[in-house]
C-alpha cells in the first residue's frame, strides 16, 4: 500500500466533520489480498474457526455477521492493519503514533441487519478516545447498507442506552450516507455519531473496522478481547433475546440465531457410533468420507445447508446398516439416500436433506451426462451404481435438471467423489456442530 500523507486540507476536514474519505488510495491488488484473507476467515467460522465470530438471523436462515481478533492468524491482514500507510495516516490525526486497539470484519450478508444511530466510544473501555478506519471490500452503497455520518463528534458522549443514542437526540442529527467503494478508506473519530441501515442487495458487503488510540494512551488490544471474551462467555449472546449481541454497545440490530427445535444428540451419536467406523470404501471409513466430503466442501466455498449435506450425506448408511465388504455382491438397492433425507428431516429444512436424498440421483445423471465421469469412480461406486438405476436416461435427465436442489445436489456428488483420501486431513465431527445446531429447524 503506498499513497502520500494527508494534506492539511484533509486533517481539517477531519477534524471539522469528525470523518474523511480518502478515494482510491488501495490498489486493486491490496484489496484483492484483504479480500482472499477475509475469504478464508468467513470459511472457518462456519466450524468455529480461529477468531471471534457472531452470527446473524435473516430471512435467508443464520448468517455470518462479524469476525473479529484476526491479526494473531493471518500475517498478510497483521501486515496491513499494522504498518504502512493506514497507520501512518492515523499517526498523522492523533498527533503521535498510533497502536491498534481492535480489529474486525462486517460481513453485512444480503438481508443483514444495520445499525442503530450511536457512537463507539462507549463500547472502547480502557481508552477514551480512538480513531476507525473502515476499509470497504465490496461496495458500500445505500442499498448494501453504508454508512451514515452526522455531527456531533465534538460534543462527548451524546446522550444514550447502552451506547444506542437516544432516538430523540437522533432524530435531531443531520445524517449523511458515505458510499465507500473498494480501494477507498473512510476515517472517522469514535465520538462521530454514525448509523447503518439492511443490506437490500443480493450481494454481501463485506469491509474491514479497524481501530486505534494513540500510542501515549498505552497497547490494550490483548485486554479488549480478553475482556470482551470472559463478558460474552458470561452472556447468552443476546440482549434481551431480541438482538444478537456483538459488540459491547447494543446497536446492532441484528436478530439472533434461533435456538434448534430439537437437540442433535441422535445425530451426533450416529457419526460416534461402531457403524461409523466401517469402511465406506476401500480406503476411509463412514465417518472419515463424511468429514472429507465437509472439508472439500468448505475449502469449495459452499453454503452452511451444503456443507452439512455434504457431511451427512451417507448417514443412511448408518441407519440401514448396508456397508458391505468391498468384494461381496450388491443384489439390490437400499435406498440409503431416501433413508437419511427422511431421517435429517426431524432436525433440517429442504435445504440440507434435498441434496442428500438427490445424491445418488447425481451420480446417475453426471454417469449420463459427463463422458468421463465414470472413469473416476471408485471400484465401490461402480459396484453400487448398477443397482442404483445405471446412467439415467434422456427423460430421467430433463426431470433430474428441473428439480429444486439440482444444482446442490451435484456439488454434493462431486464432494463425495473427492472425499475418499487416506491422507487428508479432518478437523473432528464436533467442529461442525454449532454450524448443524445454527441449520436444525426453529
Amino acid at each position: 500500500m503506498t499513497g502520500p500523507s494527508l494534506s492539511p486540507e484533509q486533517q481539517a476536514s477531519f477534524a471539522e466533520h469528525g470523518y474523511l474519505v480518502l478515494r482510491g488510495v488501495l490498489s486493486h491488488n491490496v484489496v484483492a489480498t484483504l479480500r482472499t484473507s477475509v475469504a478464508a476467515f468467513a470459511r472457518n467460522a462456519i466450524v468455529s474457526g480461529p477468531g471471534m465470530h457472531h452470527f446473524e438471523q435473516t430471512e435467508a436462515g443464520p448468517k455470518l455477521a462479524r469476525s473479529e481478533d484476526l491479526i494473531p492468524h493471518d500475517p498478510t491482514l497483521r501486515d496491513f492493519i499494522c504498518a504502512g500507510d493506514l497507520i501512518r495516516w492515523l499517526g498523522q490525526l492523533f498527533g503521535e503514533p498510533a497502536v491498534l486497539y481492535k480489529e474486525k470484519v462486517n460481513y453485512k450478508q444480503p438481508g443483514g441487519a444495520g445499525f442503530a444511530p450511536h457512537q463507539d466510544a462507549p463500547a472502547y473501555r480502557f481508552v477514551d478516545h480512538h480513531i476507525s478506519a473502515m476499509v470497504p471490500l465490496d461496495p458500500a452503497t445505500v442499498a448494501s447498507g453504508c454508512l451514515y455520518m452526522a455531527p456531533g463528534h465534538t460534543r462527548g458522549t451524546l446522550p444514550n442506552a447502552r451506547g444506542r443514542i437516544d432516538d430523540a437526540v437522533a432524530a435531531e442529527l443531520e445524517w449523511t450516507p458515505v458510499e465507500a467503494f473498494p480501494g477507498d478508506v473512510v476515517l472517522f473519530d469514535s465520538y462521530a455519531p454514525h448509523k447503518s441501515t439492511t443490506n437490500t442487495t443480493q450481494h454481501a458487503r463485506r469491509a474491514l473496522y479497524l481501530t486505534y488510540n494513540a500510542a501515549s494512551a498505552g497497547d490494550f488490544r490483548d485486554r479488549y478481547y480478553a475482556d470482551k471474551k470472559a463478558e460474552f462467555a458470561a452472556a447468552d449472546g443476546t440482549f434481551g433475546g431480541n438482538r444478537v449481541r456483538i459488540s459491547v454497545n447494543d446497536d446492532f440490530l441484528g436478530k439472533p440465531v434461533s435456538a434448534p427445535r430439537r437437540d442433535l444428540t441422535d445425530l451426533i451419536a450416529r457419526f460416534d457410533s461402531p457403524q461409523a467406523q466401517k469402511l465406506y470404501d476401500e480406503q476411509v471409513t463412514e465417518l472419515v468420507h463424511g468429514l472429507q466430503c465437509a472439508e472439500v466442501a468448505l475449502a469449495d466455498g459452499a453454503d452452511e445447508a451444503t456443507i452439512a449435506a455434504a457431511l451427512l450425506h451417507d448417514v443412511g448408511h448408518l441407519l440401514v446398516g448396508d456397508l458391505f465388504p468391498i468384494e461381496a455382491e450388491l443384489d439390490r438397492d437400499w435406498k440409503h439416500e431416501d433413508v437419511g433425507a427422511r431421517y435429517l428431516a426431524r432436525f433440517f429444512g429442504p435445504a440440507v436433506t434435498e441434496p442428500v436424498r438427490m445424491h445418488v440421483a447425481a451420480k446417475r445423471y453426471l454417469v449420463a451426462t459427463n463422458p468421463t465421469y465414470a472413469a473416476t469412480l471408485t471400484p465401490s461406486s461402480t459396484r453400487s451404481l448398477a443397482v442404483q438405476g445405471g446412467p439415467m436416461s434422456a427423460d430421467e435427465q430433463r426431470a433430474f435438471e428441473s428439480m429444486p436442489g439440482f444444482e446442490s445436489a451435484v456439488k454434493v456428488r462431486y464432494y463425495d467423489d473427492l472425499g475418499k483420501d487416506p491422507e487428508m486431513t479432518t478437523r473432528p465431527f464436533s467442529a461442525f456442530v454449532p454450524m448443524l445446531e445454527r441449520l436444525a429447524l426453529r
